[in-house]
């Protein structure tokens, strides 16, 4: 029994974030990326849990697979637990890479906290230069740290 509730919980997580990460999706096309960082960023709703980051995190991931767009989404992903982690406190800094390859550009965007990147291979981000970094309050950072990998 407690198991069924333990994913009827998971399930209801996750749809309370589908809102928003469709939200984000629609705004990254339409709005500049220094408004969208001010509006995700949200004011913590209490002391820091790193239990709870663990669960969002989770939740995000999940979010990503069911929607099915993994490979597609880094930006309003990233936005997203950009959102939930700072709601929980944890300090999230959003970062925005590129990298040249074949003669043709890649973008990335992550979360990092604490110095290092969540939901991210830190080994597959080295191949990004970050660019653009977002901090507390959705707050430009300039310029932006190196925080592909710790």
């Amino acid at each position: 029994m407690t198991k069924v509730v333990d994913k009827l919980g998971n399930l209801l997580g996750v749809g309370r974030l589908l809102p928003a990460y469709m939200l984000f999706g629609l705004l990254k096309h339409l709005v500049p990326l220094r408004l969208l960082a001010r509006w995700a960023w949200c004011r913590p709703g209490g002391s820091r849990d790193r239990d709870v980051e663990r669960c969002l995190q989770r939740r995000v991931i999940r979010l990503g697979q069911l929607v099915g767009l993994r490979d597609r989404d880094c930006l309003q992903r990233s936005l997203l637990l950009y959102r939930a982690l700072s709601r929980a406190g944890a300090n999230p800094m959003l970062v925005i890479g590129f990298d040249r390859m074949n003669g043709r550009i890649f973008g990335h965007a992550w979360v990092v906290v604490d110095g290092h990147a969540v939901i991210e291979s830190e080994t597959e981000l080295l191949r990004f230069s970050p660019v653009v970094a977002f901090g507390w309050q959705g707050v430009l950072l300039s310029p932006p740290p190196d925080v592909r990998a710790a």
